[in-house]
């Protein structure tokens, strides 16, 4: 029995009580089938937006032109449409029009998949599946209602769509959809570079997502927006599937480690050389960071996110050693950031993870953490704007002018400072910036 909120029930009363229908649909149903917490709901209604607004006194028609009204209800906001049917679909995205109907089966029928095309009544909890979705959820299988070719045609981000909810649910794809995604993957063209990445967000955060990265390149999908990541099946080094085991074994509660693991190494196939030295990929690093910024701005993904998982990518091929001196670990943390210090330490122990396909143990990894953790603790200057002096001080005492210059002296003493935090005292360091000044841009005065 799955349990309904009072105010919801107190909500569809009103449609009831007024001879019109309203069920709970999509996604909400779903979950809520498979027990999951019933706390977001779209409602469809028998009722027209107009006999909505009759109903209640306050009524936003945020999607009017498909039926959608949001009603304020008892301090909460209910997304209500009107049952219909929908006309063509020029955009693959939405349709050009729609009719209204009084059947919710109708309504039920024109959606995606058939487990999300199940209705809840919230009053008596009856169960309205006329596409077998019960079935499909207890199957754990991914199906489309009616004709996968046909749902495709009309909205070309199901594709992507059917592919992340086998992995965020754990189904799988009825046999017909992956042939389906096969011949209609260049309409996917046709959608909006936002709309898949938002999918993609949602199943990259997965506890497997490498399994729905395996299915977009299995269908052709992966080449219509990230082709960088099939470049490796005509290179005598296959990567992909260590980037998907890397990206599995990142944390998914942090979506930029995921990122990063995905990319970090996806350069590799245009770096590989060999020579009497063996087989290398010089640069592939940095190679994969201007690699990743270009998709991720294709995905249209925010600047922080790009920023993010390119420096990650960047810098993950760092050497740390036992050898390395207290300053050495501060120039290092001085150069990443302290929070990106530790996160690429995760995903160093990703990337040995997808090589292994199991957590390996990493003494040198847990050394550099505990160093890392007692210098944070100390707290040592790391950037510019810790040092005691800035670049005003430098211009009124030395009479320096704003320009290249100063950024040589305030560079100078953060190494210095970087050496020997003890250093970073105000006096300390305008003398040290003298005696730069007068040895290294004016000597022989």
């Amino acid at each position: 029995m799955v349990r309904i909120p009072r105010s919801v029930k107190r909500f569809a009363r009103v449609f009831v009580d007024n001879a019109h229908e309203l069920y709970i649909v999509g996604g909400a149903v779903r979950d809520a089938l498979l027990g999951k917490p019933l706390d977001d709901y779209d409602f469809a209604t028998s009722a027209t937006p107009e006999e909505v607004k009759e109903l209640f006194r306050r009524v936003i028609p945020t999607g009017i032109q498909h039926g959608t009204v949001t009603v304020l209800f008892e301090g909460s906001q209910f997304e209500v449409t009107t049952y219909r049917v929908d006309g063509d679909y020029s955009d693959r995205r939405r349709p050009d029009g729609v009719t209204y109907t009084r059947s919710l089966t109708q309504d039920l029928a024109r959606r995606d998949f058939t487990v999300n095309a199940i209705a809840l009544d919230p009053i008596t909890s009856e169960i309205v599946d006329p596409c077998g979705g019960r079935r499909d959820l207890a199957e754990r299988i991914i199906r489309t209602v009616g004709c996968a070719a046909d749902r495709f045609s009309e909205d070309a981000l199901r594709m992507v769509r059917a592919v992340r909810f086998t992995v965020t649910l754990g189904f799988d794809l009825s046999p017909e959809v992956p042939a389906a995604i096969r011949r209609c993957s260049g309409l996917l063209d046709h959608v909006s570079r936002e709309r898949i990445a938002t999918e993609l967000e949602k199943m990259n955060v997965a506890p497997q997502p490498s399994r729905g990265w395996r299915v977009f390149r299995e269908t052709a999908l992966l080449e219509r927006f990230i082709p960088e990541l099939t470049e490796d099946q005509d290179s005598p080094i296959p990567v992909f599937d260590h980037l998907l085991g890397s990206c599995d074994c990142a944390p998914a509660e942090i979506p930029v480690l995921r990122w990063a693991a995905l990319f970090h190494d996806v350069g590799k196939p245009r770096c590989y050389a060999e020579d009497a030295r063996g087989i290398h990929f010089h640069g592939h690093d940095e190679e994969s960071a201007r690699m990743a910024t270009a998709i991720l701005e294709r995905l249209r993904f925010s600047n922080e996110r790009i920023q993010a998982v390119t420096h990650l990518v960047r810098h993950h091929m760092f050497g740390y050693e036992s050898e390395w001196s207290d300053a050495a670990l501060r120039r290092f943390v001085s150069r990443v950031g302290p929070a990106e210090a530790f996160l690429l330490i995760t995903l160093r122990r990703a990337d040995a993870c997808g090589k292994a396909g199991r957590a390996v143990p990493s003494p040198i990894l847990d050394e550099m953490e505990d160093r890392l953790k007692t210098l944070i603790k100390e707290e040592p200057p790391l950037t510019r704007a810790q040092l005691a002096i800035n670049g005003r001080d430098l211009i009124s005492e030395l009479g320096l002018s704003p320009g290249p210059l100063l950024g040589i002296v305030l560079d100078e003493l953060m190494q210095t400072v970087l050496d020997d935090p003890s250093r970073n005292d105000r006096q300390k360091l305008l003398e040290i910036a003298r005696n730069f000044q007068k040895q290294r841009l004016n000597p022989g005065k």
